[in-house]
């Protein structure tokens, strides 16, 4: 798993499906609304992601994963 701490768009526009990436919790709320964006702007390749897991938060971290 890869832990990333910027650049979260480039991030997940660049996941293959089945890549799972860690984020920090402060980034919880912009790797959200960048998710919503990027299935509307992905939408020919029907890409989605999810959370995987519960927020770690002794951590501070969570984990998406590429479902499609």
């Amino acid at each position: 798993m890869v832990k990333v701490t910027e650049n979260w768009a480039s991030t997940l526009r660049a996941m293959k499906v089945g890549d799972i990436v860690v984020f920090p919790v402060r980034a919880i709320s912009s790797v959200n609304t960048t998710i919503s964006r990027l299935r509307l702007e992905m939408c020919v390749e029907n890409a989605d992601w999810k959370r995987t897991g519960e927020v770690d938060r002794k951590r501070g971290e969570f984990k998406i994963q590429r479902v499609s």
